[in-house]
């Protein structure tokens, strides 16, 4: 099992990593183009779902942000 994975998605930065936690055995952080980063320690049951997940975050931040 690979421990980290690391990919760019519309210019923020999504970091998976394996860790068991609850029911979930992966966990991710993304980071906006700032520097800002955000932790979900729940990410996922494998590590495409967390990868997916963290996309979806990203898309709510990216509608948030053009609403404001």
């Amino acid at each position: 099992m690979e421990s980290t994975i690391r990919e760019h998605y519309k210019g923020w930065t999504i970091t998976v990593a394996a860790g068991t936690n609850m029911c979930a055995n992966y966990s991710f952080d993304i980071t906006d183009p700032g520097g800002r980063s955000q932790h979900v320690a729940m990410g996922g049951e494998n590590s495409a779902r967390a990868v997916e997940r963290a996309r979806e975050m990203i898309e709510l931040e990216l509608a948030l942000a053009e609403d404001d």
